[in-house]
């Protein structure tokens, strides 16, 4: 009958709606399968974001096509930036049960730095081009958190405008073939009081990243209107050009930096047991295992599957950290049962920092947070020195 055609293609149409919008059908009250779509919804305010994927929905209604892909682009067809994402579900978490859970301590000591979690917000420049605060919204929120923030050598404020907002501050440092440059960045660390200087080894040279180089030009046009160019501000008051990407670096930069700084040395993008072994045996303090968020070389090899080389080649003897995926705290408590000391976030507190400001990488920082409690209670694992290998399966 035509009226129950007509009944039947308007129901198909709300439900088409209501699948689209679940505040839509929040209103109505309807108790229909919908209502378990929630990674469909796209959150009012940071507080009512459930997990990392909703607050980037929001980022990314809100960014500029050339921004957007300057986060989330990785190098040629990114396939590694894929597999840094891939690798974790090839992991299975053994939970234990009939553990006392009642109290979960997430702290952990690591170089000297004694952090209420082990996350810590990984080096990320030109944050000005995502909110107008940049990283100094971020410096507040990692201080209002305790948590740990590398600040980048690009950074559009400087390490010490950024140091008198944050708690914690590590400093990462580029290479540069301009050395009186690297020795100036070098005293500005240390003068805003990072104890730590994490030298970035996987940039000799800068990734194909052909999206974000694509869209850049498009917006960059006539018709589209030009983006002020924005300040570096560790390179404010630098009487020479910014140089930073050196292809001629090599393990002697480790013995010139050390006759050069009282800071700890990190290395950022060790993925191998044979550099492990060599950055080890040059007396570096602590190791990344990072490929720059895929955004480098197209090894097509996760950041996961590099870390238990590392871990075995360090052996107990530095800390290693790792970087390039992480968007759950399962995932984190993956990493931490394969060995990390922690881990690193970058593209998840930016899409906070693009959602919501400050506000947007706070609630970023207590979702990773209580997905990282919640899934150590499950496992009856109480601190984090309880996580390792045992609770992992790899089925298949």
């Amino acid at each position: 009958m035509p009226e129950e055609a007509t009944r039947l293609a308007a129901r198909r149409e709300l439900l088409r709606f209501l699948l689209q919008s679940p505040l839509a059908w929040a209103a109505t009250g309807l108790a229909t399968a919908v209502q378990a779509r929630p990674e469909l919804a796209v959150p009012g305010n940071a507080a009512e974001a459930l997990d990392v994927f909703q607050i980037e929905r929001v980022a990314r209604q809100t960014l500029s096509l050339p921004v957007i892909h300057y986060i989330v682009n990785g190098a040629d067809d990114g396939k590694t930036l894929q597999a840094n994402r891939d690798a974790f579900d090839a992991w299975a978490i053994r939970v234990r049960r009939l553990v006392d859970v009642s109290h979960i301590d997430l702290g952990t000591r690591l170089l000297g730095e004694q952090l209420p979690c082990p996350v810590i917000l990984a080096p990320v420049g030109n944050q000005q081009s995502i909110h107008a605060a940049g990283e100094l919204a971020t410096a507040r929120a990692a201080r209002a958190a305790g948590q740990l923030m590398i600040a980048s050598t690009v950074s559009n404020a400087s390490v010490g405008a950024i140091a008198r907002e944050a708690g914690p501050l590590w400093f990462q440092l580029y290479a540069s073939p301009d050395q009186r440059l690297m020795e100036k960045l070098l005293r500005d660390a240390e003068s805003a009081g990072c104890r730590v200087l994490v030298l970035t080894v996987d940039s000799n040279t800068r990734g194909n990243r052909e999206g974000e180089a694509w869209w850049a030009r498009v917006a960059g046009g006539p018709a589209a209107g030009r983006q002020p160019a924005l300040p570096l501000g560790n390179f404010a008051d630098y009487d020479g050009p910014p140089r930073v990407g050196d292809v001629a670096l090599d393990w002697s930069i480790i013995d010139w930096l050390r006759a050069r700084t009282s800071m700890k040395l990190v290395l950022k993008g060790i993925v191998t047991r044979e550099d492990t072994a060599l950055a080890v045996e040059r007396g570096v303090d602590g190791i990344i295992v990072s490929n720059h968020g895929g955004r480098q070389e197209e090894s097509l090899r996760s950041t996961l599957a590099s870390l238990p080389e590392v871990v075995e080649a360090a052996a107990g003897r530095v800390p290693v950290l790792v970087d390039g995926g992480f968007r759950r705290g399962t995932d984190i408590f993956k990493a931490l049962a394969l060995g990390a000391s922690a881990v690193c976030i970058g593209r998840p507190y930016l899409w906070g920092l693009g959602a919501y400001g400050e506000e947007g990488v706070d609630r970023v920082l207590a979702i990773l947070r209580e997905e990282l409690r919640r899934i150590m209670q499950f496992a009856g694992t109480t601190a984090l020195a309880a996580i390792n290998r045992s609770y992992l399966d790899k089925p298949g």
